[in-house]
């Protein structure tokens, strides 16, 4: 018989952002195959059980915008002195990291290294390495298609459109392996002032990129924060759209237009940590300000038209290292005025969907994979409760536990 694990009456939110239910929740192998109040002595035959009083039970959280390239945890803060095969060696470990805070599947917004990443990919794939479901990523193209972890943002001003080294540079990642190919369509200010304003790709090279992309079956991201930028991305099938911070009523609506094959990642964690904490690298904190000011109008806007967004805020970095990644949540909830459901429905079901596994990802479904988190409490009452990694009962990725409170393990079996 295939191994087969019961959760007895957790409350369940299921992902699909309606509200929590009391029921079992059966899982044999890699799969959900019931949730209800009858599962049948048949089914329970010989099965762990795992006590869901006071807990409870959702799908495995999704993060949208990934950096486990960049190097930096809440156990280790990278200072970029690190070797090429000591920073790969810290994909791996981000990835683990991200795992023991429940997140068990992670779409990645950028990395020096993607050789590095496909890597991790297979090896949390086939166990060798705890580590989520990961779609991995290039390193982020920028105007002129520079070194990886190169930021300058010139521009396009003064240089000739080149569309062939960018459609070069999609084909050269897919053969790498990866899945998502990223074009850092505007600069960056909190890199470098002034700049996330400044178009550095032209709409020649974006076209090629996108043939590109089709041709070789991988998925675009664009990091886009301005209103052009945005509605460039949409015109060319760009999968995620990153930031969105200055949409204008063009671009919202031409995203509303694209609501059923676009993504949105409002990126507040990265925000929050430029106006918060003192470690951040100095930026023009009146910009920074802007910046929150715009996407807390334009998020909600968003949410009111039915754009899919999905958490994911840059995390990664020293000054906002992963493990920190479940408090996009929260600011979902108090910047942009989600409720928790619908927060929690966004690092779920569309975060599924976004991975490109909607029919059997994101969701506590018959059939669907158990990826699972198994909460102390009640996060629809207190979202910030998933930031504390102490309060994840279990972890389970696949049907295996990657953490198990042992307390809650009934050593009878159903």
């Amino acid at each position: 018989m295939a191994d087969r694990t019961l959760f007895r009456a957790p409350r369940v939110f299921d992902g699909s952002g309606t509200p929590p239910f009391r029921a079992d929740v059966l899982v044999e192998a890699d799969r959900i195959i019931a949730v209800g109040e009858n599962i049948s002595p048949t089914q329970r035959a010989g099965a762990r059980i795992v006590d869901g009083t006071g807990a409870t039970l959702l799908p495995g959280l999704i993060d949208g915008h990934a950096h486990l390239g960049f190097g930096s945890t809440v156990e280790y803060r990278a200072d970029r002195r690190e070797t090429d095969e000591e920073r790969a060696l810290l994909v791996a470990h981000a990835g683990r990291v991200l795992l023991d805070h429940g997140f068990t599947s992670a779409y990645s917004g950028g990395n020096r290294l993607p050789r590095a990443e496909v890597a991790a990919r297979t090896a949390f794939d086939r166990g060798w390495l705890p580590g989520p479901r990961l779609r991995a990523a290039s390193w982020e193209g920028s105007a002129g298609l520079v070194s990886p972890g190169v930021y300058e943002f010139p521009g396009t001003d003064g240089r000739a459109s080149d569309p062939d080294s960018v459609a070069s540079f999609v084909n050269d990642m897919a053969d790498i392996g990866v899945d998502v190919v990223k074009l850092t369509l505007t600069g960056e200010s909190a890199l470098i002032a002034g700049t996330s304003r400044v178009m550095q790709f032209t709409e020649e090279e974006v076209a090629a990129a996108a043939g590109a992309a089709e041709k070789r079956g991988v998925w675009l991201t664009a990091h886009a924060h301005s209103a052009e930028s945005v509605s460039m991305a949409v015109r060319h099938d760009i999968r995620a759209v990153y930031h969105c911070t200055y949409a204008d009523e063009e671009a919202l609506d031409a995203l509303t237009a694209a609501r059923d094959r676009v993504f949105v990642a409002p990126t507040p964690g990265i925000i929050y940590a430029h106006l918060t904490d003192p470690s951040a690298p100095p930026a023009d904190m009146e910009e920074m300000r802007q910046t929150r000011a715009s996407i807390t109008r334009v998020a909600p806007e968003l949410l009111a038209r039915g754009v899919r967004m999905v958490i994911g805020g840059d995390y990664g970095f020293p000054f906002n290292p992963i493990g920190h990644n479940a408090r996009d949540l929260q600011l979902f909830v108090e910047w942009f005025g989600f409720t928790p459901q619908q927060a929690l429905r966004c690092a779920t079901e569309y975060g599924g969907q976004l991975m490109g596994m909607g029919g059997e990802l994101g969701l506590i479904r018959p059939g669907y994979l158990a990826d699972l988190l198994l909460v102390d409490g009640d996060p629809l009452a207190d979202i910030a409760i998933l930031q504390d990694a102490g309060r994840l009962a279990a972890v389970m990725r696949g049907g295996r536990f990657h953490r198990l409170d042992q307390a809650r393990l009934d050593q009878a079996r159903a």
